[in-house]
């Protein structure tokens, strides 16, 4: 069935038009997409990933302000809660039974922040979440780091970049926001060649997320890389792991 594509703008509460794509197919679940820094909703890779949710569930995936056609500048953290926010608006609209996240880097990081201030969702997947933005590691000598330059360079830069504001502006740390989650169920995937942000980012924030065993899950990929690259080298074991947690946790 080819499903229905919705896309427009929203507007978030202080003023910045969001681009969304909104794809359904009739599901009574759906599942949010979050970009990375850098990112649109037209990398291929958050193509892909959208491809293979929307196989069980409706998707809506969207342009973080200063990314793609999304109007103003990214702010690193500081007011990018109202985009998602604004997306969650959006969504609840449709009267949908359950709604997931899945957040790439500092998507994943937005999608922390956004959850721990009060907006509930059914269960999340945080694909190299950030503890904290000042934590991130940026190991540019490390070789993996050329393995992401090329990729943009294959892509022909399509969906990348971002128009950015003032990287000091207060912020919220996502190892403060994930104590402050209630009862979600969460997975963390993280790779452990990771050259921007480490491993040890997830390992942490899932010690710090207090809840029951079977609500949380950690994986570590070996010799994956830094979020949406997990999905270009590791894709059947991508897929298996979203599509069985949210199987598990929205339709559970």
């Amino acid at each position: 069935m080819t499903p229905e594509l919705k896309k427009g703008f929203l507007l978030t509460q202080d003023k910045v038009s969001i681009a969304y794509e909104h794809a359904l197919n009739g599901r009574r679940s759906l599942v949010i997409i979050c970009p990375g820094f850098f990112n649109s909703m037209q990398n291929r890779w958050m193509k892909t990933v959208q491809q293979i949710i929307a196989r069980h569930y409706d998707t809506c995936i969207f342009d973080f302000r200063g990314h793609g056609k999304s109007s103003g500048i990214f702010t690193w953290l500081a007011r990018e809660r109202f985009d998602l926010e604004a997306v969650l608006d959006y969504v609840r609209g449709f009267d949908y039974d359950s709604i997931g996240i899945i957040g790439f880097s500092l998507g994943a990081a937005v999608s922390i922040n956004t959850v721990g201030h009060g907006n509930d969702v059914a269960a999340m997947v945080l694909v190299s979440a950030p503890m904290s933005f000042w934590e991130i590691n940026y190991h540019f000598w490390e070789p993996e780091m050329f393995s992401d330059l090329k990729d943009n360079f294959e892509c022909g830069w399509e969906g990348k970049g971002a128009r950015t504001g003032n990287m000091f502006l207060r912020k919220p740390k996502p190892l403060t926001q994930i104590r402050r989650i209630k009862n979600i169920p969460i997975m963390f995937i993280h790779g452990t060649k990771d050259w921007i942000i480490k491993d040890h980012h997830s390992r942490v924030l899932y010690e710090a997320y207090h809840v029951s065993q079977e609500k949380k899950k950690l994986v570590l990929i070996k010799d994956g890389l830094h979020a949406e690259r997990l999905v270009q080298n590791h894709r059947e074991k991508m897929e298996e792991l979203m599509t069985g947690w949210f199987q598990r946790t929205l339709e559970g």
